[in-house]
């Protein structure tokens, strides 16, 4: 399911900002401007918001639109059962697919605009707790009842290490299955992944845990000088070792 992060956004800004801005950008400003007109005015839709880059700061012209939808609950299951096709109303949609996990959709929209939209239960707003969030419509009594936070927890982010080191990139000793087989390519697009989705996220969880919770799309631009030169220097260093196919070197990694 695709998100919107949420904002107070006026019509007013989205309008000023559209002739300065590269056409992905345009046509993702654009977009945000007919949902708010769209869904602001549904009363399935109590409230609305986004999260990710465009609600830290973050975000560059690429950035895609993590849009969270507050549903009444006497409309959850008319909802929930129109997820793909609510998004249709504030542009056509090209690509549309269920987010595993989440009650959410992650939508390719006419632009093309990337869409990922979250529906959340009003009654169940309190229960997830989040590090970040813009405000675009809605009461003051819903955004009170946000769990903002300065990170997710010290669970969420040994959690998310457990299931990326562990369960998927080393676990059941795929690298070292990897490199008997000889599927060097296989490796050096796991051992990549490994830079960009733990050890890039510990770097920067040093000095500010917010950011350990960013997609590999975000992090880097978040790296000061020193740790992107180490970071870069990472990368380079799997990738001279498969292009040369250095085994020692390799299994340095594992």
């Amino acid at each position: 399911m695709m998100v919107l992060k949420t904002g107070t956004i006026g019509a007013h800004k989205l309008n000023s900002t559209m002739s300065a801005e590269p056409p992905f950008a345009a046509g993702r400003t654009a977009l945000l401007k007919r949902i708010v007109a769209l869904f602001s005015s549904d009363q399935r839709f109590p409230a609305g918001w986004l999260e990710g880059s465009l609600a830290d700061g973050s975000a560059d012209a690429y950035s895609d639109i993590d849009l969270h939808l507050c549903v009444a609950d006497d409309a959850w299951d008319e909802v929930w059962a129109q997820r793909k096709t609510i998004p249709e109303s504030s542009a056509p949609v090209l690509v549309s697919v269920d987010i595993v996990g989440a009650f959410a959709v992650a939508l390719l929209m006419e632009g093309p605009v990337k869409l990922d939209v979250f529906y959340e239960r009003k009654s169940n707003l309190v229960s997830h707790r989040r590090a970040t969030m813009k405000r675009l419509w809605g009461p003051d009594h819903i955004y009170r009842e946000l769990n903002l936070g300065e990170d997710l927890g010290s669970n969420a982010i040994a959690r998310a290490l457990e299931h990326n080191v562990l369960g998927f990139l080393q676990g059941a000793t795929w690298p070292v299955r990897m490199l008997a087989r000889g599927q060097l390519g296989t490796f050096l697009f796991s051992e990549i992944l490994l830079v960009e989705t733990a050890i890039l996220p510990l770097t920067l969880l040093r000095r500010d845990r917010r950011t350990f919770h960013r997609n590999m799309f975000t992090r880097p631009k978040m790296l000061n000088e020193q740790e992107h030169i180490e970071y870069v220097r990472l990368v380079a260093e799997v990738t001279r070792a498969v292009q040369g196919n250095d085994r020692a070197a390799m299994r340095v990694f594992i």
